[in-house]
């Protein structure tokens, strides 16, 4: 062999290199933002910063507060699959999201999207042409016409949301509000986006409620936690094997509920429907296998979406629309038990503006302010998600940072909804800081519970929709209370995506007339 001709062992050769590869792709990366200029935590050999997003959690307020007390308005961390800088700068975010939008169309890197069907065609996994491409088709489903009309199916949901709170009202004892408002945003977005009815509020097996909480209870298995560390290393692993994000035995059960839903409609020609379903199946022809995706041209046209498109964004508006909207109704009045003068307020403007309406449609809950102001101040407080997240496409300047092409950037939310010159006392529940004028005086950044700029929400305006009229019809009714076992402040999951109380949210209930006797 040749190896025996060497003057040096081959053992002794491996050896000296061993050291220099060690080097190149273990300790070299750890340099990485220092040359740039940017602070941060430091990170280890090989797993950067790793152990610090396993030890401090997804949803921490007091850890993204105290990283930025620390290390400023921009910090860097290494490891896993989030790789960049932490920005909160007013100006570098305007940047990120509106000015220099072009180079950070994409919420992750291309190691992190998964070519994994139905998923991987999710509006929020798209890249590029793609994304812009699903976004404009299904945007003219959240146009302020399209509301108006779901209004009569959201007020039937309100109805049974009311009936099913009467018992707590009558017997005085203290319930998990999440489990109220999480039946009625389910019940709610089946019928306006999908028009199909489920009666979660009375039935809690139903397998549409059962399907959709294993989704989103998911624990991280062995094989997504292997993908999170070594994303470059798994990502053709589950490519191959198409090994799913979720769990296999939900998103085959709505594969097939949506993909029963599109053949009953084309059977009964239901094309006037005016729901998010149809709308993507206007956009869905079934010569779409001739093609390679909505991003390409056919003709000097976008091509159709496929039925992998319907079926995978309509398991993401299902799961997106009943999680975030429930969770931060159930805040909302948790907030307003806990200030009785405020939920006063409310009251009197709900019972003002419906003095002379039956019913609560788009445009009384419009002239509703002073909820809305509630709600947003909600959303300050308990955001649904904790980070929002952009990779550039290309080497771009924010101010004197130069980004590198591939490289994350990500927006703690929790710490800029927190930050005390933004939001003096942060940890109050001050809606007033959401009237006119006061919004006037703050940045454009301040306040990002959706994100910003073009690929901000896009369920936005009929998430804020649905809550304005839920919580409209619940409290011209109930008043709202705390109970002995509430939690007075709330203990978080900090290891959750979302907002989750250790302990839930236990209030009580009782009639207004009751309560005004």
């Amino acid at each position: 062999m040749a190896a025996d001709f060497l003057p040096v062992p081959l053992t002794w050769i491996l050896l000296a290199i061993l050291p220099v590869l060690f080097y190149i792709y273990a300790v070299r990366p750890l340099q990485r933002f220092k040359k740039m200029g940017v602070p941060g935590p430091a990170p280890w050999p090989i797993i950067g910063n790793l152990l610090d997003h396993i030890r401090d959690g997804i949803w921490n307020i007091e850890t993204q507060v105290e990283r930025t007390r620390k290390y400023g308005t921009v910090y860097g961390m290494l490891g896993g699959g989030f790789t960049g800088v932490f920005v909160t700068d007013p100006e570098m975010l305007q940047d990120v999201f509106v000015k220099k939008f072009h180079s950070f169309t994409n919420r992750q890197t291309k190691d992190l999207l998964i070519n994994v069907k139905p998923v991987g065609r999710m509006l929020t996994q798209l890249a590029d042409e793609e994304w812009k491409s699903v976004r404009s088709t299904v945007s003219p489903a959240f146009s302020g016409g399209k509301l108006k009309q779901m209004a009569e199916p959201m007020n039937s949901c309100a109805d049974l949301l009311i009936e099913n709170m009467s018992k707590f009202a009558r017997n005085g004892e203290s319930f998990e509000i999440k489990e109220l408002t999480g039946a009625f945003t389910m019940d709610v977005i089946t019928r306006t986006a999908f028009g199909t009815q489920i009666d979660s509020q009375k039935n809690p097996d139903d397998p549409f409620v059962v399907s959709a909480k294993k989704m989103l209870d998911r624990p991280i298995s062995p094989a997504i936690f292997m993908f999170l560390v070594f994303p470059k290393l798994m990502k053709p692993i589950f490519e191959k094997f198409q090994i799913n994000l979720f769990p296999s035995g939900p998103t085959q059960f709505f594969y097939n509920v949506f993909d029963q839903l599109m053949e009953m409609r084309q059977a009964d020609g239901q094309e006037k429907r005016v729901d998010f379903m149809q709308l993507m199946m206007n956009a869905h022809k079934e010569h779409d296998k001739e093609h390679d995706g909505p991003g390409d041209k056919l003709h000097g046209h976008k091509q159709p979406l496929t039925k992998d498109d319907v079926v995978a964004n309509g398991i993401l508006f299902f799961i997106a629309g009943y999680e975030t909207t429930a969770t931060t109704m159930a805040y909302v009045l948790y907030n307003l038990a806990l200030n009785q003068n405020k939920q006063d307020i409310v009251r009197q403007e709900i019972n003002r503006i419906m003095e002379d309406r039956e019913v609560v449609d788009y445009e009384a809950v419009h002239k509703m302010s002073y909820l809305e102001m509630c709600i947003l101040e909600t959303l300050r407080m308990y955001p649904p998600v904790s980070i929002n997240a952009r990779a550039s496409s290309e080497e771009v300047k924010l101010k004197w940072l130069t980004i590198p092409k591939g490289m994350m950037v990500g927006v703690p939310i929790l710490a800029i909804h927190y930050d005390p010159e933004r939001w003096p006392e942060p940890y109050k529940f001050i809606p007033e800081r959401f009237t006119k004028e006061e919004k006037e005086k703050r940045g454009a950044f301040d306040w990002v519970p959706f994100g910003s700029g073009p690929r901000n929400c896009i369920g936005m305006r009929l998430a804020l929709f649905e809550l304005k009229l839920g919580l409209a019809r619940l409290l011209a009714k109930y008043r709202i209370m705390t109970g002995p076992d509430t939690d007075i402040p709330l203990k978080m999951k900090k290891f959750k995506k979302f907002p989750v109380p250790e302990n839930g949210i236990k209030l009580k209930v009782e009639l207004v007339d009751q309560a005004a006797d």
